[in-house]
């Protein structure tokens, strides 16, 4: 992609447009489609049990006049800092790799709560940011929109939760709604009639039961089973081991480690996993779904991932680290 020739006065519109699309359209949305596809961002903060770290200071990086907010949780513990710094790395990179573009981004650490994204916002509009991206969390997106909304200031938040999406708050990311959609459709398009399913019980597992009911139904399907796992598996892997006679295809949808933990609950409950159409959402790209045997020949539904692994390469050249390496975050 070739960076624009700008005129020496371009329109304040068509400047904000093209330093967007610099920052989102390139590699920030190929470092968000590896980042995010496997985050579940229903919480409102962090899950991982450890406290934060210390706050970073906030940073400006570019000297254009067009000043665009970037909200992360910077100084978050584990996987959420993780995915924060990976993505602050993208957008100083979506920066690099033009020419002297219009552009000034205000990094903002907001500790991933909602009081610390209010704060980001606050100060980033007080500094002149004409659009913010993030914050990452859910919860933390109502007290950003709160501040720009009375501005007419939008926010493009990098949340999953596609209930926080409104007037003037726009979503970045991969929501779990498509992901079933795609794949019932998909499985309804080869033949599969007849479903099971196993989800987590929580914020995410309530979205996807919603979005599978409501799909296989559109599909003239019929769920012959489905069931919420919390800490305990064993248990509603019995119910559904027992109605996989019945059903042509399953879903497990979870991340990394959950998806494996819940095959091998099934496996230990007597289920055949190769007698049936394995399904899953976009958080099955993982290296550990991969690598388990009675997953393969699994479906799921995820988008094309030659971007990210252009964007992997080069981020590799620059940072010396893995791009997504932190890709199992449940945030």
């Amino acid at each position: 992609m070739e960076g624009p020739h700008y005129r020496k006065s371009p329109p304040s519109g068509a400047t904000r447009r093209t330093a967007l699309g610099l920052i989102v359209g390139a590699p920030l949305l190929t470092a968000c489609s590896g980042v995010q596809q496997s985050l579940s961002q229903f919480s409102s903060g962090n899950q991982e049990g450890g406290p934060a770290g210390p706050q970073q200071q906030p940073q400006a990086v570019g000297t254009g006049q067009v000043k665009i907010g970037l909200i992360l949780p910077l100084s978050a513990s584990g996987n959420a800092g993780l995915a924060a710094q990976s993505m602050r790395n993208a957008a100083e990179m979506a920066l690099a790799e033009f020419q002297n573009p219009n552009i000034q981004l205000l990094i903002k650490d907001d500790g991933g709560s909602p009081q610390g994204a209010s704060q980001g916002a606050q100060q980033a509009l007080s500094e002149g940011a004409e659009i913010i991206l993030g914050p990452l969390f859910a919860g933390s997106v109502p007290a950003v929109a709160q501040l720009t909304r009375p501005r007419g200031t939008s926010v493009i938040a990098f949340s999953t939760d596609s209930s926080v999406a409104g007037r003037g708050v726009y979503l970045l990311s991969f929501l779990p709604e498509s992901d079933i959609n795609r794949i019932v459709d998909y499985s309804a398009g080869i033949g599969k009639r007849s479903f099971a399913a196993m989800v987590p019980d929580n914020a995410y597992g309530n979205v996807v039961e919603a979005a599978f009911k409501q799909a296989v139904g559109r599909k003239n399907g019929r769920v012959v089973a489905f069931e919420k796992y919390g800490a305990d598996r064993a248990t509603p892997a019995r119910t559904v081991a027992q109605a996989l006679g019945q059903a042509d295809a399953l879903l497990i949808a979870d991340d990394g480690d959950s998806v494996v933990a819940t095959a091998d609950a099934l496996t230990a409950a007597g289920a055949n996993l190769r007698n049936i159409q394995l399904l899953g959402t976009g958080l099955w790209d993982n290296p550990r779904v991969f690598a388990s045997p009675v997953l393969q020949g699994g479906l799921y539904a995820a988008p094309d991932p030659s971007g990210f692994r252009s964007f992997a390469g080069r981020y590799r050249s620059k940072y010396g680290g893995r791009a997504g390496a932190h890709r199992d975050a449940r945030l």
